[in-house]
């Protein structure tokens, strides 16, 4: 159990820098195959980040398994979750002329957070 919940918790870590390793590209203002193959699709930039955001939440949550206490209403790893997202969203004013402080991309994070939650919720029940 133990490898286990280091495998999920490595798993957690390598998927957040692969997410940063996406912000940094996109706050350059570069861009590659997976960022261009997102933007060909009607919404990608909506469902990446519901996805990706969504993720996350659910391999931070994963590797905290044992602290059940909520903070915000959610579960640790989610809040930590949102509280990366609305950071990493609010940046985004330090970067004008590659990125926009969009809340439609916030909605989608959250949109993505909660859906992790709800599931996380209904498997309990």
């Amino acid at each position: 159990m133990l490898i286990a919940n280091r495998l999920v918790a490595f798993t957690a870590v390598m998927f957040f820098l692969f997410i940063v390793w996406i912000i940094v590209v996109s706050d350059a203002g570069r861009s590659n195959f997976l960022i261009d193959s997102v933007r060909a699709i009607p919404c990608g930039d909506k469902l990446g980040h519901m996805v990706l955001y969504g993720v996350l939440a659910a391999l931070v949550n994963a590797s905290l398994a044992r602290r059940k206490r909520n903070h915000l209403g959610l579960p640790l790893g989610c809040a930590l979750v949102l509280l990366f997202a609305l950071v990493e969203e609010l940046s985004q004013g330090f970067f004008p002329s590659t990125r926009t402080l969009d809340v439609g991309d916030m909605a989608a994070d959250l949109l993505g957070i909660y859906c992790v939650t709800w599931m996380m919720r209904k498997k309990e029940l």
